[in-house]
């Protein structure tokens, strides 16, 4: 069955982006709250996308009579096994990106992990991915939480650490747009090549000298983080 209608359960960020991408794509979209309580009309579609933050998908599926229609949450963290109640076509929808209303984005270059709870689940879902980007690929809860992870270190953990740039560099009023043609480089450079393999610094060299005159210039929260990643630097280069 070709997913026509859908309804997103959700008004925030993924939801947003969501139903913009969605309603482009020509499908008959229907954005509901998750604070009020539900119409038995709005939950008659194809598919039922519970874009909601983690801590709120559980409240939510206590709310919702049991369907017939696929049910999917877009979390990259939470099992799928608290949809089973609600349906036996159930998954995940998790849009491996950040997404904040109101800053566009090309949705066709946002990579969406699926998962369906039966074969007939998870080919829908492979269509409906297929025809919202180019890039999808099917993983598992196990997969799902890793890569939740992974993107925790590869994506919010470095904009933190661009921030702590961003500081140091305000101090002497030079403009963090110096580093980056650096970012930039880096990120090419990781499209080819195992990250590990290409690490510089003073870390990798084991320039103590240097180290711990940068650790003179931080406070002792920035200096707890400086050593921890200069270990762990250290540590992998040993194993390696």
């Amino acid at each position: 069955m070709a997913i026509q209608n859908i309804t997103i359960i959700g008004q925030g960020n993924v939801a947003s982006h969501y139903y913009k991408a969605m309603t482009e794509r020509k499908f008959i979209v229907k954005m509901i709250s998750s604070r009020l309580p539900f119409d038995k009309a709005d939950l008659q579609s194809d598919i039922v996308i519970i874009a909601v933050k983690d801590e709120a998908i559980e409240k939510v599926v206590k709310q919702l009579p049991k369907l017939f229609c696929m049910v999917v949450h877009t979390s990259g963290y939470i099992s799928t096994k608290c949809l089973k109640e609600v349906s036996n076509n159930y998954g995940s929808l998790y849009p491996l990106q950040t997404l904040k209303k109101g800053v566009a984005i090309d949705f066709s270059q946002v990579p969406l992990c699926i998962w369906g709870s039966n074969e007939k689940t998870t080919a829908d879902l492979e269509e409906l991915a297929g025809k919202l980007t180019r890039i999808h690929y099917n993983v598992d809860d196990k997969g799902r939480k890793t890569l939740h992870l992974a993107a925790v270190f590869a994506n919010n953990f470095t904009n933190h650490l661009f921030g702590i740039a961003k500081n140091l560099l305000d101090k002497e009023k030079i403009p963090f747009e110096i580093l980056l043609p650096l970012i930039d480089r880096t990120v090419e450079v990781i499209k080819q090549n195992n990250p590990y393999d290409i690490q510089t610094g003073p870390a990798i060299r084991g320039d103590l000298f240097v180290m711990e005159q940068h650790k003179l210039q931080l406070d002792e929260t920035k200096r707890k983080i400086y050593d921890i990643i200069s270990d762990s630097i250290m540590e992998d280069k040993s194993k390696q």
